[in-house]
């Protein structure tokens, strides 16, 4: 079983409005997801009221950083894992399908937060999320992989979204 995650679980300060509602991307990854072979998708919504904010089944963070609350759910989880972060606005089924480990973006930096990844994997318990993907591989992502955290960033990739 392929268990996909959508990291959706607050505003962004640097973009200037919540990155989980720019083109509807918590439900259009649910569906690249899907496409590339996700039997569950779990969107981790940060709290309570983010929840009502989307369709998919939600679980709120349960510890102080996203790094604990998400090994926090991956204990609870069978199978592989693949991770997106709400962010990745070029993330599609295709490089879904693709990952291996984690991807590295167009510039060569590691986007650990959509990995791809069986849970008997070892992660790293930490608090910090580079540190926890430490021990998975880098695979190839390209600009598909890339994440976007300002108004700037997200001028770049304009002219790639459908």
């Amino acid at each position: 079983m392929l268990t996909g995650i959508i990291l959706a679980g607050g505003e962004s300060s640097r973009m200037g409005i919540d990155k989980a509602l720019i083109n509807s991307n918590v439900e259009r990854l649910a569906s690249e997801m899907r496409s590339a072979g996700c039997n569950r998708i779990i969107v981790m919504c940060g709290t309570d009221e983010r929840a009502e904010m989307f369709s998919e089944e939600c679980v709120t963070d349960s510890k102080p950083s996203l790094a604990e609350s998400i090994l926090d759910l991956l204990a609870t989880l069978d199978g592989a894992i693949q991770l997106a972060s709400c962010d990745a606005y070029l993330a599609d089924a295709d490089l879904f399908s693709k990952i291996n480990g984690v991807p590295l973006d167009d510039s060569g930096i590691r986007q650990p937060l959509l990995a791809k990844f069986d849970i008997s994997t070892r992660l790293n318990h930490s608090s910090k999320i580079t540190e926890m993907f430490e021990n998975i591989p880098s695979c190839e992502g390209g600009i598909k992989a890339r994440n976007v955290n300002t108004p700037d960033e997200f001028k770049a990739i304009e002219q790639y979204l459908d």
